[in-house]
């Protein structure tokens, strides 16, 4: 059976790319450094620049309201994927079934999609509630 290539960069090549943003942002507690990094990271940038963005009450508002329950949401997603990379390294270590170490890995290909959705989902919350010059601000403070 061939492995695609699309599967085979998001096993061996996506992992690789792990920023010292990534990093940054997550709780020393927590071994995120099999993730990708990042496609777009805004929300941290917004947070850290509340006053500068002079973001009024209602934004204020939803920053808070995304801060208190998105994070969490990624961060237990963030934790599926690391737990099935354990999963995946030890049915490879172990020599099990081709046929299940690739629906192992399709299955971390999904979930690793999920996250960059996630991160797109983030720029468009940003995008709806930030003023088109307020986000263009952002935008501009994260490099991006």
């Amino acid at each position: 059976m061939l492995i695609s290539k699309k599967l085979l960069t998001a096993i061996f090549i996506a992992p690789l790319g792990v920023s010292a943003a990534t990093a940054q942002t997550v709780s020393e507690s927590r071994d995120v450094s099999e993730l990708s990094s990042p496609i777009v990271l805004l929300t941290p940038v917004v947070a850290r620049n509340a006053d500068h963005l002079q973001l009024d009450i209602d934004q204020r508002s939803a920053l808070q309201d995304w801060m208190a329950k998105s994070p969490a949401v990624r961060e237990a997603l963030e934790d599926l994927v690391v737990a099935q990379r354990n999963e995946l390294r030890q049915m490879i270590l172990s020599g099990a079934d081709i046929e299940a170490r690739t629906e192992k890995a399709a299955y971390i290909g999904q979930l690793e999609s999920e996250l960059l959705m996630m991160r797109s989902s983030c720029v468009e919350y940003w995008r709806e509630t930030l003023n088109e010059e307020q986000f263009a601000q952002a935008l501009q403070l994260a490099d991006i």
